[in-house]
């Protein structure tokens, strides 16, 4: 699935965003999978959005920080983490 390329106008990790206090329960649960953005596709929140599901790209760049910092990924960038899931032989 394709990600966002910007934070929607109400992502949890966009400064000021009404929901902001959900970061930390969305921070644990990206890292055990990634998260659809809330302002897409099919979901129990905007029902259906008219608009193509994509990975939240504020749990991504959280995403793409924590495998940084454990030395999973040599640079936080989505060029990166294509390059490793290639190496690795995920889709």
């Amino acid at each position: 699935m394709k990600v966002a390329k910007k934070q929607c106008a109400t992502c949890p990790w966009r400064k000021g965003s009404p929901y902001e206090y959900l970061r930390s329960y969305l921070e644990e649960a990206s890292l055990k999978t990634s998260r659809i953005c809330h302002s897409t596709g099919s979901n129990g929140i905007n029902k259906r959005t008219g608009k193509p599901s994509r990975l939240c790209r504020g749990s991504r760049d959280f995403q793409l920080q924590f495998f940084h910092r454990i030395n999973f990924l040599e640079e936080p960038t989505d060029a990166c983490w294509e390059g490793k899931r290639k190496t690795l032989g995920l889709k």
